[in-house]
């Protein structure tokens, strides 16, 4: 039987955030899904954990050569191995709340895509996260344990975690995150999945799929203050600003619903002989 979701969680490195991140999975209230780990040329310490672990959900390890940021060509190559009809991309440095997937299943629609926001934890409190913290469910909604912190400045953003802000909270067109996305695989499909001349980390990939699913009919639905996810600080490399002025530059192409798919894009000619695929489950 089909999973309905395929989760895909784009990694690269950083073995103790993917486990937070998959251990906030393990405690979802909907569970007709599978994991699909995205992995962008990590060391062996991530294959050889993932070898072991017992998880209550299928997982698929995909592995490829570190040659760079190819973020694109995988999540590409995890849709092409992806089972279920309904795709929601994480990264393995986030937490999600324990009806995160349940919040992007039921407010799916036909031609919709959905996309929402996080909040963004110090980096300096990152080290402090335990699988403990969110067993007890801290990360789930707004509480005292999460305002303390807020005020004190462990936390950024806080109020994503309010729900009752979703009626109130202006929310903008694309006002979302790459890490917090959902949509039919179907339509992910209809503009040839993500552009792989995006090689450098800085989100202008994210943004890029999102216009190019809008030029071809698909409307944009934001779950802001619904489904809570909290981001793991830690360094960022690379100035994102080579990522952002490509996607500017891309979207003045950008005409009509053909434009949308002329991409570089490896989604239907995927070479096997590049990846190591593990699926366990």
């Amino acid at each position: 039987m089909m999973p309905a979701i395929s989760v895909i969680i784009a990694t690269f490195n950083k073995l103790p955030l993917l486990k937070l991140c998959l251990s906030s999975l393990e405690r979802q209230a909907f569970k007709d899904f599978e994991v699909i780990i995205a992995d962008d040329g990590s060391g062996p310490e991530v294959e050889d954990w993932i070898g072991t672990y017992n998880a209550p959900f299928p997982v698929t390890h995909l592995w490829q050569e570190n040659k760079g940021f190819r973020k694109c060509k995988l999540l590409n190559h995890s849709l092409v191995h992806s089972k279920g009809e309904y795709i929601v991309f994480i990264d393995a440095d986030c937490i999600v709340a324990k009806d995160f997937l349940m919040i992007h299943w039921q407010h799916r629609k036909a031609g919709v895509f959905l996309g929402g926001r996080r909040v963004m934890i110090k980096k300096e409190f990152t080290a402090n996260v335990t699988r403990e913290m969110i067993d007890k469910g801290y990360f789930d909604s707004f509480n005292l344990w999460g305002l303390y912190h807020s005020l004190v400045k462990d936390f950024k953003y806080y109020e994503e975690t309010a729900k009752p802000l979703f009626f109130f909270k202006k929310r903008r067109y694309l006002d979302f995150v790459g890490s917090n996305f959902s949509a039919f695989k179907s339509d992910l499909f209809k503009v040839n999945g993500f552009d792989e001349e995006y090689e450098h980390r800085g989100g202008g990939e994210d943004t890029d799929i999102a216009w190019r699913l809008h030029s071809i009919g698909c409307r944009f639905e934001s779950v802001r203050c619904l489904a809570i996810q909290f981001h793991l600080g830690h360094e960022i490399p690379e100035d994102k600003s080579i990522s952002a002025n490509m996607f500017f530059d891309k979207k003045r192409r950008i005409k009509d619903p053909e434009d949308a798919k002329k991409i570089k894009s490896s989604l239907i000619a995927i070479n096997e002989e590049n990846y190591r695929v593990i699926r366990k489950g």
